[in-house]
């Protein structure tokens, strides 16, 4: 039996059980529409590149050792007010609250730190308090030791050396404002500024801040409940008795005279993760009318609405299916909405059209059915291409569309010959026809097309090759900040964190060693760690972070060498016993025998920026690690690695650029080998194709003529491009086959098939352009704009099947 008369059967059986096929479709949407809701959401690196990367491997590791990305909660407001006044322990029981640390023999407060100490999904807080305060029971338990080990005059001797070495000439407390002062502020520099190796947790005169790690491993409902919790603590403005100054109830932890932001990668993820789902039910509302109102203005047929309740179904049964397997939404699938609408619509008209036609589903699915099928294997193949990407993201979005197209088919074949069978009114051959203006249109682009088939061509390939030849200077838009949502909390505070401090992430350096305590690898870290530094502004008299392109974090070697100090490892050891593992906690924790790990960390502080800019720190950074054993390297057996968030965003960046064009060929090649395996004719099979690659062409030099920029999205661009458009071209030049085409008939054939195929094949092509023109209602601008190139995109290949496609088959067939 062949692929027509199959289809036919098909169709013929569907329609003799109508009601039934019907009602199955429905009931079966419904319940994968109501899964499709339940679908978590997933912003996070593994979107981004593989796990079995070095870079996910490094991340992984540093995430299991040292806790999630950093949640950063900003104190702004003078620094000698924040930290010089009673602020200083409100910020210390906000930190406390935030470790979830309960004061033995007593509760947590109640509310947000009663649920944290619950809950206890914080892995480490660092904090200005907590740093003061550790210092402070360090010196106590120090000077303890001392006056019990050495001569009273000895010990005189000591109390003078560190009075005359770091100007600490009083006891420790938090409320001593001398000796805050002293170890917090550069005494050389202008009043309330910072020490610059403190940056990490003072940036500048004016914040201070509390970096939060929470536990790894943690599920997107805690870490969302964990980032709640924390911005509500933070919020917490209620006096309260625990809190008493003065004698009277004070709050907790509200700054007088300052203020807190709460940012970080983890807030911005979250924050994405949350847009994402309110971003699926605005494109789901606005596709639906757009659908509609495209249909009811180009699809002169009976039902004309019933294509769009079968791109419905079909859409909900593509998310249903992905909840069924455990798949989550990312901001790439979210784009499949539209697309996979619009292409359904596609499909549907296409059968109707036929349908339209001769009144019988066999009859219809019989002669049309094959034609469609090969555009659907083709725009399949199309969207094969994708599972070449180097992004995750990108190839679980190709694996959905292709899902989607052959559900999209399927009931297009199924549900739609069932619906189709069961209208009422009077047949009229040939129903689906063009309003005459837009008949007298069409007529008069396929006349001009013909007659100047030459000219056509000649000019379509210049204004291609110009626009490839452009392509490339086309302006890229990678900017988190840029590309998220402007109107949710977690993009204006990372903005405000960085205007505040010149910094909104974390870049990691990891370093394994057997030896930790090596005085080698002590002083490469400590060199390593200047240099970086250096070679990325962060220098000179009065270092800035708000200058800088980098900032520094804190690493092992600041607690163990002195810049101009001789490194031993009898002072190394002296130094690791005198520190708590709270102060080694977030640089190189210690095992459980409370001997040093074998894992350290440097981290830096870098700006939320471009993700070409961040690729080029990134290699700077790079550069300053050296080869193992090579002069500036790092020692024999350590291993140095980077690590965090924007090391996996810009390198994914990188491989989505350079696989752009290299995935638009696969693409190609993908949907040519289908229509060679179908047709098993090279002419049949490449001549749909031609108008579609020269539009990417024509589209290119719209883009930069306009200036439209691409996104890290656009890779999958061109592959998208050619597997959606080939179908506009496949379709109608099969049905210049079937009107007699290739038999030196070609230009009364050409006329019959756009004449009966050119309604739908315009129908098919406006709704697919109206699909992705969904995209541009998103307030996420990673999707409006991707939105906007792929209409240009689509309406050049549109516009190269109405007018290139027919002066090609003339030509052609001239030959």
């Amino acid at each position: 039996m062949n692929l027509g008369r199959w289809l036919g059967e098909v169709a013929a059986w569907a329609a003799r059980n109508a009601k039934v096929v019907l009602a199955l479709a429905v009931i079966v949407a419904a319940l994968a529409a109501a899964g499709a809701t339940q679908i978590s959401t997933d912003a996070g690196v593994g979107t981004l590149v593989d796990s079995d990367t070095e870079t996910y491997g490094a991340t992984e590791d540093v995430k299991q050792t040292f806790g999630e990305e950093p949640v950063v909660v900003l104190a702004r407001g003078d620094l000698p007010e924040l930290i010089l006044t009673t602020n200083i322990f409100r910020l210390l029981r906000l930190e406390g609250c935030l470790a979830a640390k309960v004061p033995k023999g007593g509760k947590a407060l109640p509310g947000p730190c009663a649920e944290l100490a619950e809950m206890e999904p914080v892995e480490f807080v660092a904090g200005p308090a907590t740093f003061l305060n550790e210092a402070v029971v360090q010196i106590e338990t120090q000077l303890r030791r001392l006056a019990q080990e050495v001569p009273a005059e000895r010990f005189q001797e000591f109390l003078l050396a560190v009075a005359t070495r770091y100007g600490i000439t009083s006891v420790p407390t938090l409320d001593n404002e001398q000796f805050v002062a002293t170890v917090v502020f550069d005494l050389a520099r202008a009043r309330g500024t910072p020490k610059a190796r403190l940056s990490y947790l003072f940036p500048n005169s004016q914040t201070a801040q509390i970096v939060v790690r929470l536990k790894p491993n943690l599920s997107e409902a805690e870490r969302h409940r964990a980032l709640g919790l924390i911005e509500a603590a933070v919020a917490e403005t209620t006096p309260r008795k625990a809190c008493a100054e003065n004698g009277k109830p004070a709050p907790c932890f509200e700054l007088k005279g300052g203020s807190y932001v709460v940012s970080g990668a983890p807030v911005v993820v979250d924050g994405l993760a949350r847009a994402l789902k309110d971003a699926l039910l605005l494109l789901f509302g606005v596709a639906i009318v757009v659908m509609a109102v495209t249909l009811l203005l180009v699809f002169r047929s009976r039902l004309r609405l019933l294509p769009l309740g079968i791109a419905l179904a079909a859409a909900a049964l593509t998310f249903g299916l992905l909840g069924l397997v455990g798949g989550t939404l990312t901001m790439a699938s979210i784009a499949v909405l539209p697309i996979l609408i619009g292409l359904a619509v596609d499909y549907a008209i296409q059968f109707q059209a036929r349908y339209d036609e001769v009144e019988d589903a066999r009859t219809a699915a019989a002669r049309g059915g094959p034609t469609i099928a090969i555009a659907c294997l083709a725009t399949a193949a199309g969207f094969l291409a994708l599972l070449l990407s180097p992004t995750p993201m990108v190839r679980s979005f190709g694996l959905l569309l292709i899902a989607g197209v052959a559900i999209a088919f399927v009931l297009a074949l199924t549900a739609g010959s069932a619906a189709l069978s069961l209208r009422r009114g009077e047949f009229v051959p040939g129903g689906g026809t063009k309003p005459p203006r837009a008949a007298r249109l069409g007529e008069s682009v396929l006349s001009f097309a013909i007659e100047r088939r030459v000219a056509v061509l000649g000019v379509g390939l210049a204004l291609a090759v110009i626009g490839w030849g452009v392509g490339t200077q086309i302006e890229t838009v990678s900017d988190v900040r840029t590309l998220a949502p402007q109107n949710i909390d977690a993009i204006r505070d990372l903005n405000e964190l960085q205007d505040a401090t010149g910094v909104s992430g974390e870049l990691d350096v990891s370093i394994e060693a057997d030896d930790l305590a090596d005085p080698a690898t002590i002083e490469w870290m400590a060199a390593f760690k200047r240099r970086v530094l250096r070679a990325n502004g962060f220098g000179g008299e009065n270092p800035s972070c708000l200058d800088a392109e980098i900032c520094p974090g804190p690493a092992l070697s600041d607690f163990l060498v002195r810049e101009g100090d001789t490194v031993t490892r009898q002072g190394i050891e002296a130094t690791l016993a005198a520190l708590s593992p709270y102060a080694l906690r977030q640089v190189a924790p210690l095992e459980a025998g409370g001997e040093l790990g074998h894992e350290a960390l440097i981290s830096f502080g870098i700006r939320a920026q471009s993700l070409q800019d961040q690729q080029r720190l990134i290699d700077r950074v790079r550069a300053e690690i050296g080869e193992p054993g090579a002069p500036g390297g790092p020692p024999p057996g350590v291993e140095v690695r980077l690590a965090g968030l924007p090391v996996i965003a810009a390198e994914s960046a990188s491989d989505l650029s350079s696989s752009r064009y290299w995935l638009t060929l696969a693409g190609l090649i993908a949907v040519a080998l289908v229509l060679l395996v179908a047709y098993r004719s090279p002419r049949r099979a490449l001549v749909p194709l031609a108008p579609t690659v020269l539009a990417t062409g024509w589209a290119s030099l719209l883009l930069w003529a306009t200036g439209i920029p691409l996104n890290p999205m656009s890779a999958a661009l061109g592959a998208l491009t050619i597997a959606i458009a080939t179908e506009f071209g496949v379709i109608l030049s099969g049905r210049f086959h079937e009107e007699g085409g290739g038999g030196g008939e070609a230009e009364p054939a050409l006329r019959r098939a756009y004449a009966r195929t050119g309604t739908a094949v315009l129908a098919s092509g406006v709704t697919a352009i109206a699909g992705f023109a969904v995209l541009i209602a998103s307030d996420i601008r990673l999707l409006r704009d991707f939105g906007f190139v792929t209409v240009i995109d689509l309406a050049a290949a549109l516009l190269g099947v109405m007018v290139v496609l027919p002066a090609l088959l003339v030509w052609l067939e001239e030959r």
